[in-house]
């Protein structure tokens, strides 16, 4: 199916691996103009991706208020952006009550100012274009409240209602813009695998047994009762971002194998 991307400029923070960089390796064959965005790293895995297409590094920390505002600038040297991804995020499971407010203030800063900075930038500026997407990659988590990671759903949460209250904001515009979120379910992010080695180990199992266990306990919801690839939410992205998902706007679009019991 041709995505009619070519020539599209797309941004995509936090995405130097994981579902950031998956999303990148969806994109670039179907000739879309990619930045990629990270705080390390950045230009090792431009070069990496470069025989895919054009692809370009631009390094910084969104979370940081100025170096948002520097990165915004770059992305605009390279012409008008078309797609913003905001896929930068963090999480860890950890009890309520131990929660700081330095770590509440942290998930805020990396993983809701990054997308309101970003999409305050551009935002406007897209509301004068023919085409363009933004797409929010926050989580199944924002819909469920995890009892083990409350702050990261709530700042998910928070990106599933910003991505709305935007795509309000492009009633009677008569262009082509739309904004959506995604929800990712369990994804084997580099992140994850390495914690499911590490549990593993440390309870004697095989990776296998281990993954089996936690979806049978812990996610017994989940109709896919395995961890979703990053390329697989990948997939759900590049359809969003492409002229033929014009129909979509202001949806939170569920890739979470089933974990949510519910039709709306």
């Amino acid at each position: 199916m041709d995505l009619q991307l070519d020539g599209k400029l797309v941004f995509i923070s936090g995405s130097t691996k994981g579902i950031g960089r998956a999303i990148a390796e969806a994109l670039l064959p179907e000739g879309a103009r990619v930045i990629i965005n990270g705080r390390s790293g950045t230009a090792e895995v431009a070069q990496e991706l470069a025989g895919l297409g054009e692809v370009i590094a631009i390094e910084g920390d969104l979370a940081d208020a100025e170096d948002s505002a520097r990165v915004c600038g770059e992305i605009e040297q390279h012409g008008p952006l078309h797609v913003l991804v905001n896929n930068m995020g963090i999480f860890n499971p950890q009890p309520f009550a131990e929660i700081s407010d330095d770590e509440w203030r942290r998930f805020l800063d990396i993983n809701v100012l990054s997308t309101v900075r970003l999409s305050r930038h551009f935002f406007p500026k897209m509301l004068e274009q023919d085409f363009a997407r933004i797409i929010n990659i926050a989580s199944e988590a924002g819909m469920r409240g995890l009892e083990s990671m409350v702050h990261y759903s709530v700042t998910k949460g928070a990106q599933i209602v910003m991505g709305r209250g935007l795509a309000n904001l492009t009633r009677g515009c008569g262009n082509n813009v739309t904004v959506n979120s995604v929800l990712p379910g369990p994804t084997r992010t580099e992140g994850v695998t390495q914690w499911l080695k590490e549990s593993a180990a440390g309870q004697g199992k095989t990776e296998q047994q281990f993954v089996g266990e936690f979806f049978r306990e812990t996610e017994p919801d989940s109709l896919l009762q395995r961890f979703i690839e990053p390329d697989e939410i990948a997939a759900v992205v590049a359809f969003l971002a492409s002229p033929l998902s014009a129909a979509v706007n202001g949806a939170s679009v569920r890739a979470e194998g089933g974990l949510i019991k519910s039709i709306g």
